[in-house]
C-alpha cells in the first residue's frame, strides 16, 4: 500500500486545504472532507454553528468547485496518502479532528490510518457520516450499479445522492456529474485491508431513510476503534447533512467538548 512515509515520485495534482474563517488561536482544528461530487464550500456555513474554539479547514479536491477542470483523483490509496501529507505539512501542534460525509468519510478513515502508519498523533475525534463500515465492502457494492448503468440517475432511484437543485438545473448537473462519477470510482476501487482498531474516539452519524447506507450496519464501526462507539441517527436520506445540519453540529460539538477538553 502506498505510504507518504516513503518518496512518492511524480503524482497527480494533489488536494489542498481551505479555511473559510481563519481562527489561528482556536484550540482545535477540524479537517472536513465532502461527499461525492461536492466541493469544500459545503463546509463554509459550519462556522456559524460551531464555537469559536474550532477552526474548520476543508479538504479541496481537484476536479470540482474552484478546481473544476483539473484531473480528479480516483485512486483511494493515493488520495488518502495525499490528504495525510497535507495534515502533516500543516501541523501546528493543536489537537485536530476529522469529519467526512459519505465518500469523504471513507477518505477520512483511510487518512487517519495512513497517519498512524507514519507515527503521527491520532486525531482527538474521528467523525464519520453516512458511510458503512469498510470491512464488509458494502459501499463499493452499492456504487457499482450506478457506474455501469446507462439509465439516468433519477430512473435508478438515486435522487437521494444529489442535492435537489442539481437535478433541477441541467448546467449544475453537467458540472456536478464528472466529479460525482470520479468519486464513485474512488468507492468502487477501495480495498479494505485489515489493521488494528484505531485508538481514537469514533463518532458515527447516519440517516434513517438512507437508500445507500443501511442504518443498522453503522454499529459495526465498533470493530474499528478501541473506544466505545458513539452512534447517532437523524431523519432523512443520504444527504441528511444539509437538512439536519443544526442538530448534527450540536451533537458534534458535544463530542468535541467531551473529547478534546479545552473547549469554550
Amino acid at each position: 500500500m502506498e505510504s507518504i512515509c516513503r518518496p512518492l515520485g511524480t503524482r497527480s495534482p494533489r488536494p489542498d486545504l481551505v479555511t473559510f474563517t481563519p481562527r489561528p488561536l482556536a484550540p482545535v482544528r477540524m479537517f472536513t472532507i465532502p461527499y461525492a461530487g461536492a466541493d469544500a464550500t459545503m463546509f463554509a456555513p459550519w462556522v456559524d454553528y460551531l464555537p469559536d474554539s474550532v477552526e474548520v479547514t476543508a479538504v479541496r479536491l481537484p476536479g470540482r468547485g474552484a478546481r473544476t477542470g483539473e484531473v480528479s483523483l480516483t485512486d483511494p490509496a493515493q488520495l488518502s496518502a495525499m490528504v495525510a501529507e497535507l495534515v502533516l505539512e500543516s501541523d501546528d501542534g493543536r489537537p485536530y479532528v476529522f469529519f467526512g460525509h459519505s465518500i469523504g468519510a471513507m477518505i477520512a478513515f483511510d487518512t487517519v490510518r495512513e497517519l498512524r502508519r507514519c507515527g503521527h498523533t491520532m486525531p482527538s475525534l474521528l467523525a464519520l457520516s453516512a458511510v458503512p463500515p469498510p470491512q464488509g465492502g458494502a459501499f463499493a457494492r452499492a456504487c457499482q450499479p450506478i457506474l455501469i448503468s446507462d439509465q439516468p440517475w433519477r430512473q435508478l432511484g438515486l435522487t437521494d445522492l444529489l442535492p435537489p437543485e442539481v437535478f433541477r438545473d441541467q448546467g449544475a448537473m453537467a458540472a456536478f456529474g464528472p466529479a460525482m462519477m470520479a468519486d464513485l470510482l474512488l468507492a468502487l476501487q477501495h480495498r479494505y485491508v485489515h489493521e488494528a482498531p484505531l485508538d481514537c474516539v469514533l463518532s458515527v452519524f447516519g440517516a434513517r431513510d438512507d437508500t445507500l447506507v443501511a442504518v443498522d450496519s453503522l454499529s459495526n464501526w465498533q470493530e474499528q476503534t478501541t473506544r466505545p462507539l458513539r452512534l447517532r441517527t437523524y431523519p432523512g436520506g443520504h444527504l441528511y447533512v444539509h437538512e439536519a445540519l443544526p442538530s448534527l453540529l450540536t451533537d458534534l460539538s458535544t463530542d468535541l467538548r467531551s473529547t478534546v477538553g479545552a473547549f469554550s
